[in-house]
């Protein structure tokens, strides 16, 4: 099993689940199914930049926030469309990515997290505010053309709702809860950053105000082994688009 490298001080390195996904797939239907399995494997890196992250009292480290690349194969019925190459972000900062196959749960976001030690995985509250974020940015995730602190922001904003979020946007805070970020130097994240992930919190506030929390726009893939992957499920608007810019490969299964 393998990852993004992660630096840590005296110069150890680790590996990370760096992965929560913003693949590209093309919806067949307007509900997202759950509980299918598909083989995935992490491939590299997209738009993002090293931060440093403190996972409660124990050290900082450095790590890759931003988007992961993805492959999907042998998806089928009506998970299909999930066959080929998509860009992801992490919900699991405890385990790392995979460089080889492995097979995949098709999950509903209140089944993540998923393994072996986590006996809650994030509540039905922290579901609603990744769905309402992926809802009010799902163009901009399907296009395919993110700045890199819009991949770093939208990752670190992930791993504080999974891990942070009690419902109120202040619960969201880069300097204070259960995760903390800060550069690699360990100085403030760079400006762009923390202004994106105010803009993202000011989001998540409107949208469950407004109940766009449809499950519509994201799935979970869920491994209990391997690093757990959010990806975006695009309009039906937006095949055509995916497709002139190569973000996907559709496989049609063959009539008889």
């Amino acid at each position: 099993m393998d990852g993004c490298t992660i630096q840590y001080p005296l110069g150890k390195e680790t590996h990370m689940k760096a992965i929560h996904t913003t693949a590209v797939i093309i919806a067949a239907a307007s509900t997202v199914a759950s509980a299918d399995i598909v083989d995935m494997k992490f491939t590299g890196t997209g738009a993002g930049q090293n931060v440093r992250i403190q996972i409660g009292d124990n050290d900082a480290f450095n790590v890759f926030a931003g988007e992961l690349k993805h492959e999907i194969t042998n998806a089928a019925g009506v998970d299909q469309y999930l066959n080929g190459t998509h860009r992801t972000f992490c919900a699991d900062v405890n385990e790392h990515v995979t460089r080889d196959f492995a097979q995949y749960h098709t999950e509903q976001l209140e089944n993540i997290p998923l393994t072996a030690s986590n006996s809650a995985p994030m509540s039905s509250t922290q579901a609603n505010a990744i769905r309402s974020l992926y809802s009010q940015n799902n163009a901009t995730l399907m296009s395919g053309v993110l700045s890199n602190a819009y991949g770093a922001a939208m990752q670190i904003t992930l791993w504080e709702i999974v891990n942070d979020f009690d419902g109120t946007a202040d619960s969201i805070n880069v300097n204070a809860g259960n995760l903390t970020f800060a550069s690699t130097n360990s100085n403030a994240l760079d400006a762009g950053v923390l202004a994106q992930i105010e803009s993202f919190k000011a989001q998540i506030t409107s949208g469950l105000n407004l109940g766009q929390t449809g499950p519509d726009k994201v799935l979970g893939l869920a491994n209990e082994g391997a690093q757990d992957q959010l990806v975006a499920v695009p309009t039906p608007g937006s095949l055509s688009l995916l497709a002139s810019a190569g973000l996907i490969a559709v496989r049609r299964r063959r009539s008889a």
